[in-house]
């Protein structure tokens, strides 16, 4: 008995184009089920009122075939819709239940208006599932979407695909509006589709038999197996992500592909024994376990790609290759600093990964705020050098393990900064190796660029200009941004634009403001240079031949100008300002402005400052030495000021104005009411907005809803502003410190910790209440606004419903009770007592009012209160 060398039982031969005995079996047992299908369909379209459709709809969301099966109960709306389009008694029945709330009307309101008169849909539209103003929105919606398309485009942007149905063995044309249309057969089909399978994917369909030649098909069609002619077969063999996989794809004659298998492999041997030992043309190269290999006889190592120390065990034979030890050279002073520093490059890496956790929450997301990545300095040619590599594999090796490290760290922007690498064929490698990283784990950053003076040392035939032309170039193709003497700003849309060097120099002050208006986070920067440093500069070989001293002095005092304009024109800005060599170099006077941010590198003397006021960012400037290169992070408010420069006073705006000041507060809002004037008040860096009515009466604006006040004239809530203010603020600020500590316990123990109104969040069923009135805390898990469980403490409710957390909380509490004071006070023996259940929503009113007092702390006034002398605060109401 021979023995077993691999767990897997099938081989690369059992997948093949034509239909596997499983795929057989799936397909009958489909056809089984689609006998069942019918029969539910039926039970549909025989409903001719409402309660009729709802009791079966009930019923087969209890069934077996939806258990199991997992068939969308919209599948029989869209049978029982298109079964008689003219019968009014099953259009009536379709709007009732679309009317209820009750899914799936959310999948199907706006294209039963592309099947019936959209004003009919409108008409019948009755949406019931909520308060008066959730139903007033939905209705409000959909009638904005029907006088939406009386737009001509939608006719002309509509597109349908086809596809076979697995789970039903139906065929379903589906447009780009939503409707979906489903067929029992081929037959009735392709006579409604009039012989046209444009973008049509019948692949599934193992067993139809049809003759395609009156067809109308294009690029995009896939035609069953049987029908595709002649296919290209192309297997794909790779290590990555800690396993083994095999891609093999059949692809037709337009390059698409009609059939695919993917296989993973846990164990290299698996890897082996299923493709029988044929590893020619295998991406191996990060798979660092081959070296442990003793035997790797029988085995097909041709044409893949493996490091050469590897090969060289094993006898592989590979083309050698050599790095070009000319562009690889490094400074003395420079040396000294990275050694003298080498702690801060590790120490405040792990506070930044340590903090990273923990202020995030529960949810991992503060929408306030961006997560900026940097790195600088990667100096690849000295890794490439301290690797020794023997091959082109090699390189890739080294450049492809600091990709995949800087694509698992990075944030939503990443700032790469300078002294990449001295070679540009390097360079351009690492930018292409990183760009298919990213794409592969489908990650899309903004990547943002500086040279350093390394990436000069190639070119000393070439202006700046055309060096900087050049790597532009290759940024450009790539999708990645280079910073040089201009500006990159995300805009409210979080889309990346750019003033130029040329308008920065051209625009006035105000242009400048206004095509910044909304923009979350500004990026200025470039090289630089190091004009203003006597000891270390051109002199001192740091360009190669590329740049004379006279150039950096003039590159330097160019910029130097430029931040003092854009410092001008943008002090109450927060800017990222973004250079390769830091402030000393580039500026005669080092004076760090308080609202920005400055990230370098160059020296390798790494520094890390910020007291909240001063902000250096230099410390992670990787170096010569450091092999294992890894990115930190800063944070910035990505919050604007829409309204920033309008003075103080009462200022009339539009619709559009209002909905771009909250966007910029990163406060989600729906705002489609019409307007007939609407005031923006602003006092003391606090605004407040009030809608004027065709007859004069006036409403307070919050978000998007609107509140009667009792005066009719607006200069009286300007003047009285401050006041209302001051009176909602003193009493919020000691509440919000409260629910605060609260919060930091939560996250403490692992939880969300989000604060909303009265409420606090633990995790998505958990919360804390705090009420307003006594300060009491109270635990309680709620399913929705009205099913909720109300705890005696709030541990009571962690040992319940987080048991993990309840362990935390124990944890913390035996080292001492001042770890968690705000949550363990009270706690004493209440901790078996059973919950209540409390169904009443007066919590949830209550915290609807402190969350329009909690707007204050985006400087926004959305609720008035009359404020008597005895400085008692009493709510505007409609007299």
């Amino acid at each position: 008995m021979s023995e077993k060398t691999s767990f897997v039982e099938d081989c690369i031969d059992d997948y093949v184009i034509t239909p596997s005995d499983e795929e057989l079996l799936q397909y009958q047992e489909g056809e089984r089920r689609k006998k069942q299908v019918k029969k539910w369909i039926d039970k549909f379209i025989a409903c001719d009122t409402f309660a009729k459709l709802r009791k079966v709809v009930e019923s087969y969301n209890k069934s077996v075939l939806s258990k199991e099966n997992d068939i969308d109960v919209v599948f029989f709306f869209w049978q029982y819709i298109f079964y008689d389009l003219n019968d009014k008694t099953r259009f009536d029945a379709i709007m009732q239940y679309m009317s209820s709330g009750y899914y799936p009307e959310y999948r199907l309101i706006r294209p039963l208006c592309h099947i019936y008169n959209p004003e009919d849909v409108l008409a019948n539209y009755n949406y019931s599932l909520g308060v008066k103003q959730t139903c007033d929105k939905h209705k409000r919606n959909l009638r904005k979407y029907v006088e939406s398309l009386s737009n001509a485009e939608y006719e002309n942007a509509n597109e349908t695909e086809v596809r076979f149905d697995e789970k039903t063995h139906y065929y379903c044309e589906s447009d780009s509006y939503g409707v979906h249309r489903f067929f029992e057969t081929f037959e009735e089909l392709i006579k409604y589709r009039k012989n046209d399978l444009s973008d049509a994917d019948l692949t599934k369909d193992i067993q139809l038999d049809y003759d395609f030649s009156a067809c109308k098909t294009n690029e995009n069609t896939k035609l069953p197996i049987g029908n595709s002619g002649d296919l290209e077969y192309v297997i794909k063999k790779k290590y990555s992500d800690g396993k083994f996989k095999v891609l093999q794809a059949w692809y037709n004659k337009n390059d698409v592909p009609v059939k695919h298998y993917i296989h993973e492999f846990e164990y290299f041997f698996d890897f082996v024994a299923f493709l029988k030992g044929d590893l020619s043309g295998a991406d191996l190269l990060l798979c660092d376990g081959l070296r442990n290999l003793d035997d790797v006889s029988g085995i097909d190592f041709s044409d893949a790609r493996i490091t050469s120390s590897i090969c060289d065990k094993f006898g592989i034979k590979y083309k050698s290759y050599s790095i070009d030890s000319e562009k690889v050279e490094s400074f003395s002073k420079t040396e000294e600093y990275e050694r003298s520093t080498s702690l801060v490059l590790q120490a405040s890496r792990e506070l930044a990964t340590s903090g990273e956790a923990g202020s995030l929450g529960f949810l991992g997301y503060d929408s306030t705020k961006e997560r900026v990545s940097y790195i600088s300095d990667l100096h690849l040619m000295h890794k490439l050098e301290h690797f020794k590599p023997k091959s082109k594999a090699d390189v890739v090796y080294v450049i492809q393990t600091i990709v995949n490290s800087i694509v698992a760290e990075t944030n939503s922007i990443l700032l790469i900064g300078g002294d990449v690498a001295s070679d540009y064929t390097i360079f351009e490698l690492f930018i292409r190796l990183l760009r298919d990283e990213l794409d592969r784990r489908r990650r899309n950053p903004k990547v943002i660029f500086i040279l350093g003076n390394h990436e000069l040392w190639e070119f000393p035939s070439l202006t700046f200009d055309s060096i900087v032309e050049k790597y532009e170039k290759l940024m450009s193709e790539c999708g990645m941004y280079l910073l040089q003497n201009d500006i990159l700003y995300k805009d409210s849309e979080r889309r990346i634009h750019r003033i130029t060097n040329e308008e920065l120099i051209s625009l006035s002050e105000k242009e400048v403001r206004d095509r910044l208006r909304d923009a979350r986070i500004i990026f200025f920067g470039g090289l630089a240079f190091s004009g203003y440093n006597e000891q270390f500069n051109a002199n001192n070989g740091i360009y190669r031949k590329t740049i004379s001293r006279d150039e950096e002095i003039r590159q330097s005092k160019c910029f130097e100008e430029l931040y003092n304009k854009v410092l001008g024109i943008l002090p109450d800005r927060k800017i990222v300002v973004f250079t390769h060599t830091p402030m000393d170099c580039w500026s005669e006077n080092v004076n760090y402005h308080k609202e920005y941010v400055y990230v370098s590198g160059h020296t390798h003397r790494n520094q890390f400052y910020d007291d909240g006021e001063t902000r250096i960012y230099a410390d992670n400037q990787i170096g010569y030495s450091n092999n294992n290169p890894h990115l930190k992070w800063l944070e910035m408010d990505n919050e604007y000021d829409y309204f920033t420069d309008y003075e103080d006073g009462i200022h009339q705006i539009t619709a559009d104005d209002y909905r771009s000041f909250y966007r910029g507060k990163n406060i989600m809002i729906t705002f489609n009411r019409e307007v007939n004037v609407l005031y923006m008040l602003k006092k003391n860096g606090y605004y407040c907005f009030i809608h004027q009515s065709k007859g004069g009466s006036l409403t307070m604006l919050n978000g998007g809803a609107l509140k009667k006040l009792n005066e009719w004239d607006i200069n009286y809530y300007y003047d009285n502003m401050d006041m209302v203010v001051d009176a909602i603020k003193k009493p919020l600020d000691k509440y919000s410190g409260i629910q605060e500590k609260i919060a930091a316990e939560i996250r403490k123990l692992g939880g969300d910790g989000t604060i909303h109104g009265c409420i606090i969040d633990i995790d998505w069923y958990n919360h804390v209440y705090v009420n307003p009135v006594d300060m009491k805390i109270t635990g309680y898990w709620a399913s929705d606004i009205i099913n909720k469980k109300i705890y005696p403490n709030v541990p009571a409710l962690l040992e319940k419903e987080c048991p993990s957390m309840y362990a935390k909380y124990t944890k913390l509490l035996k080292g001492s009770s001042k770890n968690l004071p705000m949550i363990s006070n009270g706690a004493g023996t209440e901790i078996s007592v059973l919950p209540q259940t409390y169904l009443d929503t007066d919590i949830y009113k209550a915290s609807r009012e402190i969350k329009k007092m909690q707007k204050l702390s985006s400087n926004i006034l959305t609720t008035w209160y009359e404020v008597d002398n005895g400085r008692k605060m009493i709510e505007s109401k409609k007299k």
